[in-house]
């Protein structure tokens, strides 16, 4: 029998609202959704990264053909198919950004979010393999610069699904006092390509950790078409202990040993530091060992 790292796949339970941004207040739930039938044991979260329109202060919500419930405001859209396993979350950033984002600002992420407990956590080292599950569609992405004001060096649609890989060993404290870990990555969509290459492998400024992201080809052999429905299937712990031998190599991750990892956390969904109305349906999310 497998098992699922994610708790709550099929989304039955409530979900808490994240922090005014990334770096203020990010870990803090200020509200939650709810509807009649949500459990009260809060599992997922949605996080709003320097959003202007925070849905836990101002939204609406209605119900939507086949069982799903819409909560939005100006500048974001989340469906929630509760019992289904399916939501989908769309950014209108036209409305978040009163100019084209510059260099150094930060920028708009809606994000579905999961902790794992450590008393849920299994050691990496114990599994024969963990197999990632995802059905997914890009149901829109517009580009709402002009040719003048857009820079694709700072301005971009992105989508992808991370995992943090933690040391479960208190003497591996980071310089926040947290568990050190990698963060890993499988990518789901840049405007700017229609392939990505790699592995990619490059230090994320805002958390000072290192980023491995898995080359796409090792899961989707295609460039992805707005519309279309794409489904990953792949045992992701080889490529795990691809990026650990990497982040050891460039001397992060002092002190850990394979036998200390495991996964601490995940996110999916949209990064928009430019200016874009776009829209994401993702469905069946596990990851089971």
């Amino acid at each position: 029998m497998q098992n699922n790292v994610l708790k709550d796949p099929k989304f039955q339970q409530k979900f808490g609202l994240k922090g005014l941004s990334t770096r203020i207040s990010g870990h803090q739930i200020f509200g939650y959704l709810q509807w009649p039938e949500a459990g009260e044991r809060q599992v997922w979260t949605i996080a709003e990264g320097a959003a202007k329109y925070l849905m836990h202060s101002v939204r609406e919500e209605k119900e939507v053909p086949g069982g799903g419930i819409e909560y939005y405001n100006a500048g974001k859209s989340v469906i929630l198919y509760p019992g289904q396993g399916k939501i989908s979350l769309r950014c209108d950033t036209t409305k978040e950004y009163a100019e084209p984002r510059k260099g150094g600002e930060d920028w708009i992420h809606l994000l579905l979010e999961e902790k794992i407990e450590r008393k849920d956590r299994v050691y990496l080292n114990e599994m024969d393999r963990l197999d990632l599950t995802l059905d997914f569609s890009i149901d829109s992405c517009e580009n709402c610069m002009s040719r003048e004001t857009y820079n694709p060096m700072l301005h971009a649609a992105q989508a992808c699904w991370f995992f943090t890989v933690e040391c479960n060993q208190d003497q591996n404290l980071d310089f926040e006092g947290r568990p050190d870990y990698l963060w890993f990555g499988i990518p789901l969509f840049d405007n700017r390509t229609e392939y990505m290459d790699g592995p990619q492998v490059f230090l994320d400024k805002g958390t000072e950790k290192v980023i491995y992201s898995v080359k796409r080809g090792e899961y989707l052999q295609e460039p992805i078409a707005i519309g279309k429905k794409y489904s990953i299937r792949l045992d992701i712990l080889p490529h795990i202990k691809k990026a650990f031998a990497v982040a050891k190599e460039q001397n992060w991750l002092k002190g850990a040993a394979w036998s200390d990892m495991s996964i601490g956390s995940t996110n999916i969904g949209w990064e928009v530091p430019g200016t874009f109305r776009c829209q994401l349906t993702l469905e069946n999310l596990g990851l089971y060992y």
